[in-house]
């Protein structure tokens, strides 16, 4: 018995399938808001999910309480299709809403891939965001890759190259090889975060991936509040840094030594990328805020 339940079959023509999955793959929240930003805009619904009771330790994601009308709610770890007609266009789309399993990745992505059997899904976009040494004050650089011609005109990435990483990955580089075992068309869009920035979720990041996807599928999806509360974010992360002054200094050598994102060469991270090298990163920072202190710089 298939853990994909559907609580109502609507037509879609060959319909986009765009996903997020908290966890791992989601630096500063970026993706799996940007998900969730598109689905309150469209008011969707979700018309299928993936029973979460064989795939997560509820003791690491625990279920939360809500009031509906006076009623107490239990919501489990999401992992919802909401789809979207677009009589505008040739083909509709659906959203994922999932975080990332901790049990059965096989019968996850099982369940993904039968979805997408069903529906006759005519490419998946995987949304991602990492920690990288990028500046906070730089608009948040967007990188990526497809397999697909089309796909990648259309969202403005590279080709998808070979990956020579080897080392643990996430359910987006599971779900890439699958679909793509699959014969399914993917892109993969990044958004790079700043690793020194604590606040979450970041808007700066989810902005700047439904920027790429409001250009690409021609959303039409007025983004204004989220531009408010990117400024606000920024406002945040200056008073925060203003109240540290060593990890500001490192901030603003970290913007001079960065280049602005119109020099810099296109990335094309793959499905399996690196998420991320923290430890180092961590290293970097303290080595630099030993030295403001003028301590031995001693591992």
């Amino acid at each position: 018995m298939s853990d994909l339940q559907f609580n109502d079959r609507p037509e879609l023509r060959r319909p986009v399938l765009v996903t997020a999955f908290s966890g791992w793959n989601d630096a500063g929240e970026a993706a799996t808001s940007a998900i969730r930003f598109m689905a309150r805009r469209w008011r969707g619904k979700h018309f299928a999910e993936i029973d979460p009771e064989p795939y997560y330790d509820f003791t690491q994601v625990r279920p939360t309480v809500k009031l509906e009308r006076g009623e107490r709610v239990i919501e489990w770890p999401p992992n919802r299709f909401i789809g979207r007609k677009r009589e505008d266009r040739d083909r509709d789309l659906v959203l994922l809403q999932g975080t990332e399993p901790h049990l059965a990745w096989h019968h996850y992505v099982d369940c993904v891939i039968e979805f997408c059997r069903e529906y006759r899904v005519s490419a998946v976009v995987t949304l991602g965001a990492l920690l990288s040494e990028v500046s906070h004050a730089h608009p948040v650089r967007v990188s990526g890759g497809s397999s697909d011609e089309e796909l990648a005109a259309m969202l403005g990435l590279g080709p998808r190259t070979a990956s020579r990483y080897e080392g643990p990955t996430g359910i987006v580089g599971v779900l890439g090889q699958a679909l793509r075992d699959e014969g399914i068309p993917t892109a993969s869009v990044w958004a790079n975060m700043p690793f020194y920035v604590q606040r979450s979720p970041n808007p700066k990041g989810s902005l700047a991936i439904l920027e790429r996807l409001n250009s690409g599928f021609g959303l039409d999806m007025t983004l204004h509040d989220l531009e408010v509360f990117a400024a606000r974010f920024d406002a945040q992360v200056a008073a925060d840094l203003a109240r540290n002054p060593e990890l500001a200094e490192f901030a603003r050598r970290l913007e001079d030594d960065s280049p602005d994102e119109d020099d810099e060469p296109a990335i094309t991270p793959p499905e399996d990328v690196e998420l991320p090298d923290a430890q180092s990163m961590v290293d970097e920072l303290e080595r630099f805020l030993r030295g403001q202190r003028g301590e031995d710089d001693r591992e």
